[in-house]
């Protein structure tokens, strides 16, 4: 409804027209994410097939679309911002808090454009562990190092997360945050075309084969 009011305002000549428009648009995005979160992931896979190419290595992407959909949003977001900072400036206190808001928001969409022009965002199950990797960064975890995952529910702006407890970040002493937080040091928050339920379901099914191989392998004669 907002947004054809907005739409009037442009057809009417009005300054606002576009702001008003372009924000309750950024709304109504939203909430049809909130309701229906699959629309951005095309790729879909079933975790059953995936944990039995096992031991892999076997590679998840995740949906390109997504990201450049955030990046509109919050490219969306802090233009309206900086809109209603330069035409009509709030008082002092309110200009404290905008300001970094607005410029937050350009600069996340700056990144996640970034993210999306690379199309290098992918989780990589192999028989020593997972890999996931952003578009500047990558990291690697054991399987020996983590913990069962688990799907936990956050709020309401992130509904969903899978969670695990990974050895090497409480060697590295940075866990307090993520724990005091999501009860875990760790934390997946793509699902790479699988359900938050299902992809949990697969990490731990493909751990537990590693680390029975792992006992296995310890239990051999010539390995004591």
């Amino acid at each position: 409804m907002f947004v054809f009011l907005g739409t009037g305002m442009i057809l009417d000549g009005a300054e606002a027209g576009i702001p008003v428009t372009l924000f309750f648009g950024l709304c109504a995005a939203v909430a049809i994410l909130q309701i229906w979160p699959g629309l951005l992931q095309r790729e879909t896979h079933c975790a059953e097939a995936l944990l039995a190419q096992y031991p892999g290595p076997v590679q998840l992407k995740a949906a390109a679309l997504k990201r450049w959909v955030f990046s509109l949003l919050s490219a969306v977001f802090g233009g309206v911002l900086l809109w209603m900072l330069l035409h009509e400036p709030p008082p002092l206190l309110k200009q404290l808090i905008l300001w970094p808001g607005a410029l937050l928001s350009l600069c996340a969409a700056a990144t996640l454009l970034v993210r999306a022009a690379k199309d290098d965002t992918y989780l990589r199950l192999s028989r020593d562990g997972f890999e996931t990797r952003l578009a500047w960064n990558g990291k690697t975890i054991r399987w020996q190092d983590t913990s069962e995952f688990a799907v936990v529910s956050i709020s309401r702006n992130v509904p969903k997360l899978i969670v695990f407890d990974d050895a090497a970040v409480d060697r590295a002493g940075a866990a307090g945050l993520n724990r005091r937080f999501v009860g875990r040091n760790s934390s997946l928050a793509e699902t790479y075309g699988l359900t938050h339920e299902a992809l949990a379901e697969l990490l731990n099914a493909w751990r537990a084969r590693a680390l029975e191989q792992d006992a296995m392998f310890a239990r051999r004669p010539e390995n004591r």
